[in-house]
């Protein structure tokens, strides 16, 4: 009787949830629960490593030592995207740990204050009269659910708490494929020639990552693929005519 008055609310509130079977037509992608640590790591791995092996292609033509660089570059951002990663996703989740055992002790504990707030928010969804009085009434017998309510409808938590391991496998993973872009031309040529196609393969990830932005998100891919590519410019430039100017002052 429960589930059934809970899917029945949730069916008039949010009418794309609680729905039976696959709905591939709709559009909606499960993906975006991975898409940031993805694109972020993606982004940072190639624009950080191909401004890092420019800058030192600008300042010396050994080849050893841009690969070294290069690597370390590769290694030591991976490890600190997946430390950052965890660490910030860890404390999200104490802190959201945090607001539901205060939530709780509250329902517990102010029963008719959280009533009258659960009541203003359905009250805000357009549930009025008699309906209201019943919707509030069951959701107030689950506290499980109503936590689940107030923590998501008043507090604005997202509905699945975040996963400190998983993003810090993803941001690292991500940071370091993107990362080799650069660095993978200095392992089988030298100079110009490398250089030239690290920056190449390179430009091509990152309009990758764009467009996969694009494909999951909204925009034109086009669009969002080019302006990965110009962004990483930019810091690439910056970086090159650093190097060239510490090998001149050198």
């Amino acid at each position: 009787m429960l589930g059934r008055m809970l899917r029945r609310i949730r069916g008039m509130i949010q009418p794309w949830t609680e729905r039976p079977g696959p709905r591939p037509s709709e559009g909606h992608r499960p993906e975006g629960s991975w898409l940031r640590e993805t694109v972020f790591g993606a982004n940072d791995g190639l624009v950080s490593n191909v401004a890092l092996v420019s800058g030192i292609a600008g300042g010396t033509g050994n080849p050893d030592f841009i690969l070294l660089g290069g690597v370390a570059g590769l290694v030591a951002g991976a490890i600190s995207m997946s430390l950052g990663a965890y660490i910030s996703t860890k404390s999200e989740r104490e802190f959201r740990d945090a607001e539901e055992t205060r939530e709780r002790w509250e329902i517990e504990n102010l029963r008719e204050q959280e009533l009258a707030e659960t009541r203003q928010i359905f009250r805000l969804k357009g549930i009025t009269g008699p309906l209201l009085d019943e919707v509030v009434d069951v959701v107030s017998r689950d506290h499980d659910q109503w936590i689940h309510l107030m923590m998501t409808d008043e507090l604005g938590f997202p509905h699945a708490a975040p996963r400190p391991v998983v993003s810090a496998i993803i941001m690292g993973v991500a940071f370091a494929i993107a990362a080799f872009f650069p660095v993978a031309p200095y392992i089988f040529t030298e100079g110009s020639t490398a250089l030239g196609t690290s920056l190449a393969l390179s430009g091509v990830a990152l309009f990758g990552v764009g467009a996969l932005r694009a494909w999951i998100t909204t925009g034109s891919m086009l669009f969002k693929g080019f302006e990965m590519v110009l962004l990483a410019t930019v810091a690439v430039s910056i970086a090159f005519a650093i190097g060239q100017a510490v090998d001149v002052g050198v």
